[in-house]
């Protein structure tokens, strides 16, 4: 049976939170491998800050370097154009029987605003890792509510909490200051070596 883990986003910067969530979901699911798949152009998101696609694959390479069960797709960035989850999982879909996709607990309540949330539904078992604070009802209204509606398997991943964002990341290099605690050394070499997040 071929089993993957798909963790898609931006990573824009990729950083510690990031790294953790896979590394849970790797030891809680049984999960051979993750491939850590950067976005060309998230659908959902205001695009004027993202560094190229070559820089955040680069820094997801360094990231997670020292994972040997992680690996970069560039499925995605090859595709280019709006990046949808759906079209994605058509692509990968008959690669693998069974398609875990990681995702953060904010994303769980968008996903049915995604497009065809139902197509995703139906091709992977979600899950989603709490770090936005939604209390336990919370997840398990909205848990219930994309199972009934669109026969949804989801599973949560525990994990720390890491307070912290990739845009709380982009502030403090703007500001000049310190962000190896949140992406690691080799990550923030590259940012300020490279000049990303500047301007």
């Amino acid at each position: 049976m071929k089993v993957v883990g798909i963790m898609g986003g931006t990573f824009n910067p990729i950083h510690l939170g990031h790294i953790a969530i896979a590394r849970a979901a790797r030891e809680q699911f049984n999960i051979p491998e993750i491939l850590v798949m950067p976005s060309y152009s998230p659908a959902y998101k205001d695009n004027l800050c993202i560094a190229s696609p070559e820089h955040r694959i680069n820094m997801i390479s360094l990231a997670i370097k020292d994972y040997d069960y992680m690996h970069i797709s560039t499925i995605e960035t090859d595709r280019r154009g709006k990046t949808y989850t759906a079209d994605t999982l058509a692509e990968i879909k008959e690669d693998y029987d069974l398609i875990y996709f990681i995702i953060g607990g904010d994303s769980l309540f968008a996903l049915q605003n995604w497009y065809k949330p139902d197509y995703i539904c139906k091709h992977c078992h979600l899950l989603a890792a709490n770090r936005d604070n939604h209390n336990s009802t919370e997840l398990m209204k909205q848990k219930a509510f994309l199972e009934d509606n669109y026969g949804a398997n989801i599973d949560f991943i525990k994990c720390d909490d890491y307070p912290f964002s990739s845009t709380l990341i982009r502030d403090c290099v703007k500001q000049g200051q310190s962000i190896s605690k949140y992406v690691g050394e080799d990550v923030a070499d590259y940012i300020i070596s490279n000049k990303l997040y500047i301007d």
